[in-house]
């Protein structure tokens, strides 16, 4: 794996965080540049602009169980263009906002991943979710059509995620790669498990190129339960530093995650961790 990529990969997934306004919003960020909070291109050099918003109908749990028909659909993702190359395609996809509530609360029922057929079960909340996957805000059947229409037919697509975001992008690359011509290129940050031995076997075959980083300490790649539901891709362990504290929050982090990584490649500097999340 390039470090440096998956990094790159998962500051489009940052700018999602940043950009979308509140829990209950579906914001629209179609033709915003894709920048840092700095205001700097996300890859040095180059300038993305997204092409279209990503909307989604949000998880519910027993704990808020009418939770999407209360709040509709809001932002869950960009695609973006590279303006001096139109066939460089991101897609990248947020976490959703109740991830503390999820891991506690779902029952990780499985269900088959009816895009692709024969691809095995799938985790019911995850699948339900990306099945509502939508360019507008609202209920969309042809989500996968429309994406096609979209891009150039010679796109190279690098699909990204982080936490329950990972695995709706996951889905997203299975569907994309097993149902369209687009080249397909996945990266993961703190991933749930997303389907059975089957979805794993059809996955690992349709979508090699998929890297998936994992917090060794992080509580949400170990969920769902192994033995029904197995982790896919070529995974990438983080060990964090002695320094950083023991949280959820913080061993989850986003920003964390991409400091872990820039150990890595002597970058560290560049991606500092959470001020709040290291002992004094």
């Amino acid at each position: 794996m390039d470090v440096q990529s998956a990094i790159n990969a998962g500051l489009f997934v940052e700018f999602v965080y940043e950009n979308w306004k509140t829990a209950t919003d579906a914001t629209n960020l179609d033709g915003r540049a894709v920048v840092t909070a700095a205001g700097a291109p996300v890859i040095a050099g180059k300038n993305y602009t997204v092409l279209k918003t990503i909307y989604s109908n949000d998880l519910a749990t027993d704990i808020n169980p009418d939770k999407p028909l209360l709040e509709g659909f809001k932002t869950m993702g960009i695609i973006a263009q590279n303006e001096g190359d139109a066939n460089d395609i991101f897609i990248s996809i947020r976490g959703t906002s109740g991830v503390w509530e999820w891991v506690q609360d779902i029952k990780f029922l499985p269900r088959p991943f009816t895009p692709v057929p024969g691809s095995g079960l799938t985790e019911d909340g995850f699948t339900v979710m990306y099945l509502s996957f939508s360019l507008t805000p609202g209920p969309s059947n042809t989500f996968m059509a429309d994406v096609v229409d979209l891009l150039p037919p010679n796109a190279k697509v690098t699909i990204s995620g982080h936490s329950l975001g990972s695995s709706l992008a996951t889905l997203l690359a299975l569907d994309m790669a097993a149902n369209t011509k687009l080249g397909v290129r996945l990266y993961t940050l703190a991933s749930p498990r997303v389907g059975d031995l089957v979805f794993h076997n059809l996955f690992n075959h349709v979508v090699p190129d998929a890297f998936r980083i994992a917090n060794r300490l992080d509580i949400v790649p170990k969920t769902p339960p192994p033995l029904l539901y197995f982790h896919v891709g070529d995974e990438t362990e983080l060990v964090p530093p002695r320094e950083m504290k023991f949280e959820l929050g913080c061993e989850h982090s986003i920003k964390n995650y991409f400091s872990m990584l820039a150990t890595m490649i002597g970058k560290q500097g560049d991606y500092p961790f959470e001020a709040n999340c290291m002992r004094a």
